[in-house]
């Protein structure tokens, strides 16, 4: 039970991962909803869908994204962000199996990240 408690308050507390040189783009709101989502979900072993969302955002901002992660990051956006996704037409409520994959493995890289 300790142990799962001291993960849990381990992963609540972790640091946010942008890519790198853009952690700067990172907003307040942003942070705020991160802690949210892992309080909402103390033991998962990935990060969340919002904070691969934000890692998107970040690297969006550097450099170009694949197809697959363009849609990766238009589906969590519109997950998060329905109406302004809607707005600036790019909303859509699903990826291919192949995208899924690819955001798991997102995520799992993100939260390896994190406990290094």
């Amino acid at each position: 039970m300790v142990d799962k408690l001291e993960k849990g308050v381990k992963r609540v507390f972790a640091p946010i991962i942008a890519y790198t040189g853009w952690e700067d783009v990172v907003t307040d709101e942003m942070k705020n909803r991160i802690q949210i989502e892992r309080l909402a979900n103390p033991l998962m072993e990935t990060a969340t869908d919002y904070e691969a969302m934000v890692y998107l955002h970040t690297a969006s901002l550097a450099t170009p994204l694949s197809t697959e992660m363009t849609n990766i990051y238009s589906y969590l956006f519109s997950k998060y962000y329905g109406e302004q996704a809607k707005g600036i037409g790019v909303y859509t409520d699903r990826i291919t199996e192949t995208e899924q994959r690819e955001l798991a493995k997102l995520k799992k890289w993100i939260y390896d990240k994190q406990n290094k």
